[in-house]
C-alpha cells in the first residue's frame, strides 16, 4: 500500500469517526436535556401548587347606586366623544370652505394677470383643497 492510501485511509476514518461520535453526542444531549426539563416543570409545578393555592374572591355585588352612577358617568362620556365629533365636523368643514375661498381666488388673479407667482400660488391652494375633500 502507498503512503497516499494510509493517509487517505486515515483521513476519511477521522472525518466518518467525528461525524458518528456527534450524532452520539447530539443525540445524548437532547435526552439529557428533554428528561431535565420535564423534571425542572414537574418540579416547579408541585413547588407553586403547594407556596400558592388558588384564591376564590366572590366577586363584590354593586349597590344600585353605583350601577346609576357608572351610567350617567358612561352617558356623559359619550355626548364629550360625540360633541368633540362635531367640532372635529364643522372645523373640517370650514377649513374646506376656506381652502375653495383661496382657490377661487387665486384662480382669479392667475387669470387677470399670467405670472408665475399667481400661478404657484393658485397650484399650491387648489392642491391643499383636493387634498381636503
Amino acid at each position: 500500500m502507498s503512503w497516499f492510501k494510509v493517509f487517505s485511509a486515515v483521513v476519511v476514518a477521522n472525518i466518518v469517526s467525528w461525524i458518528i461520535i456527534s450524532i452520539i453526542g447530539w443525540l445524548i444531549f437532547f435526552v439529557v436535556f428533554d428528561s431535565m426539563t420535564d423534571f425542572m416543570e414537574k418540579k416547579m409545578e408541585s413547588q407553586l401548587s403547594k407556596e400558592f393555592p388558588p384564591i376564590t374572591v366572590p366577586a363584590p355585588s354593586l349597590p344600585s347606586r353605583d350601577i346609576q352612577r357608572q351610567w350617567e358617568e358612561a352617558e356623559k362620556d359619550r355626548q364629550r366623544k360625540q360633541a368633540a365629533a362635531q367640532r372635529e365636523a364643522e372645523q373640517k368643514r370650514a377649513m374646506i370652505q376656506k381652502n375653495r375661498e383661496l382657490c377661487e381666488f387665486w384662480q382669479a388673479e392667475f387669470s387677470k394677470d399670467r405670472t408665475e407667482k399667481s400661478k404657484a400660488y393658485r397650484d399650491m391652494a387648489c392642491t391643499r383643497y383636493r387634498n381636503n375633500l
